[in-house]
């Protein structure tokens, strides 16, 4: 729980009475809000495919960015980065995901390998170590978003589809928070923590320190820099998540392998995430990349946040600018993808608060895809202008997207400077 003073409350009491109450500060916002958004004129472009199968709709939004090969070579080690730690809509489609992975099988003289990864940030301790984290998104078959041709799947038996049908280059891993954590929310932890691939697998708590410090600087938060290193389970090839495939010696050294490049798809579904940032999408999708037992909720180090703590419960939406500087810093995806076959306008995974779009939303800005999302997808179905219009300055989905747009360094918000080319397979 944040810690403040009574000098800091009454400050910044005093601070947003002023925001939300004052018609100067309201119009300096806009302007501020309005000159930030086109210091980069550069236009992104997002890809639509709509009204097919899940495998259909992919196909086709890959075939208008130019093929999956435009992407993916041959020898590529490929992380998907999908969210597990829900089902129902709040899981990233399976089928949609199948497709993708047959594209890439697809390729000529294909010699790489998949790699379905993910921190769902729980564990269950009453299961055998290697099992405490296959849970959860993992291994619940969902009411919806589940089917593959005519089947209902988890992530887990999709996986051994693959398998069954002699592809074992598509394979799964789980990454576990490294440290120690309170009992704050979400209980996975002690996965390690290393500080090269060399070491071992786990997590590599970096020297790259992202500082949040809204109302003048009076208050500040860290966070560190975190990055999974892990083993593939078919190649035995080593991903150092920030800085790509490395080979082990059996010495306590190795070096990188520069002819296995490792490309990384951000494979979100689209969902509500209430008042903190409005909704889940590409960007927050990397929560799932990070160790939230780094700084608090974690017992160390000491003075620091995880990524989802930072802002404490005043700026909620603050979370966005960690994420966004460890796109800059870290890895920004090759490629993103929003599943949005099914969409959760009000919920993660109470299907009564979800609608079925039959939609696939792809390109390489992450910002203007969950722009696009939230104003056009989520929006019309909650009713919802207080969290998912991001034209609302006050907004969450706003100020996150704003944020993120910011410490990333580019990343479209505003819609004039957003193209969309959409097909729409029915007709």
């Amino acid at each position: 729980m944040e810690k403040f003073t009574r000098r800091f409350f009454l400050y910044m009491s005093s601070v947003l009475l002023f925001v939300n109450s004052t018609p100067l500060a309201g119009r300096f916002m806009r302007m501020s809000s309005a000159w930030a958004r086109h210091t980069c004129q550069k236009k992104s472009k997002i890809y639509i495919a709509k009204n097919g199968t899940p495998q259909e709709n992919i196909k086709e939004v890959i075939d208008m960015m130019g093929g999956i090969t435009k992407f993916i070579g041959n020898r590529d080690i490929i992380i998907l980065k999908p969210n597990c730690q829900w089902w129902n809509q709040g899981r990233t489609n399976l089928a949609a995901m199948k497709g993708f992975i047959d594209l890439i099988l697809q390729i000529p003289d294909f010699k790489g390998e998949v790699i379905i990864a993910e921190n769902h940030h729980f564990m269950d301790n009453t299961l055998p170590e290697h099992e405490k984290d296959n849970i959860r998104g993992w291994i619940k078959l969902s009411e919806i978003n589940g089917e593959i041709d005519g089947v209902n799947h988890t992530m887990n038996s999709m996986v051994n589809l693959f398998h069954k049908q002699g592809h074992k280059n598509v394979s799964k891993v789980h990454w576990r928070d490294g440290g120690q954590k309170y009992d704050d929310w979400g209980n996975g932890q002690n996965g390690g923590i290393v500080s090269s691939p060399a070491m071992g697998d786990g997590y590599v708590w970096s020297d790259i320190d992202y500082v949040y410090s809204p109302l003048f600087g009076l208050k500040k938060w860290y966070v560190k820099m975190t990055y999974p290193v892990f083993t593939s389970p078919y190649s035995g090839i080593v991903i150092d998540f920030m800085n790509g495939a490395f080979q082990r010696d059996g010495k306590g050294g190795g070096r990188y392998v520069k002819n296995r490049p490792v490309k990384f798809i951000n494979f979100a579904a689209l969902n509500d995430h209430g008042r903190d940032t409005g909704i889940t999408g590409t960007v927050k999708n990397y929560m799932g990349i990070t160790d939230l037992s780094c700084g608090d909720w974690g017992k160390t180090p000491a003075g620091y946040h995880n990524v989802h703590a930072c802002g404490g419960r005043f700026f909620r939406y603050a979370k966005a600018g960690p994420l966004g500087f460890f796109m800059k810093k870290i890895r920004k995806a090759d490629l993103n993808i929003i599943t949005a076959e099914w969409i959760g306008w009000g919920d993660r995974i109470d299907i009564n608060k979800a609608t079925r779009s039959r939609m696939i939303l792809a390109g390489t800005d992450p910002v203007a895809l969950d722009y696009y999302g939230a104003k056009y997808l989520i929006l019309p179905l909650s009713k919802n202008t207080k969290y998912h219009d991001p034209d609302r300055l006050s907004s969450p989905i706003h100020r996150f997207l704003a944020l993120a747009a910011k410490e990333l360094g580019e990343g479209q918000y505003a819609e004039e400077l957003i193209s969309v080319v959409q097909r729409d397979l029915s007709t």
